[in-house]
């Protein structure tokens, strides 16, 4: 009996949680669309909820490698210096 009640938790308690996840996401859309405006915004807020980036994704309407892929673009976009080397600051 021990074992059916485990194999159940162990089965429906992850179920359960990324059905809450979704609806917190709808929640915060709801409240916040402008806040949550960008699909790569809305994974982070599923994986701050403790959702994988495949279950987030998932639940955003997207893949786990789309997801891979815009926050590569995302970070890339965040280091680029356009080939310019840094200045030094004159002394």
């Amino acid at each position: 009996m021990a074992d059916d009640h485990s194999a159940a938790e162990g089965i429906w308690l992850p179920v359960i949680g990324k059905a809450l996840a979704y609806f917190c996401l709808n929640n915060a859309l709801e409240k916040h669309p402008e806040k949550y405006n960008t699909l790569l915004k809305r994974v982070r807020f599923l994986k701050g909820l403790g959702l994988s980036q495949a279950d987030a994704a998932g639940a955003a309407g997207s893949s786990a490698k789309s997801i891979t892929e815009l926050t590569r673009q995302a970070n890339k976009k965040k280091g680029r210096n356009d080939g310019c080397a840094k200045k030094k600051a004159r002394r």
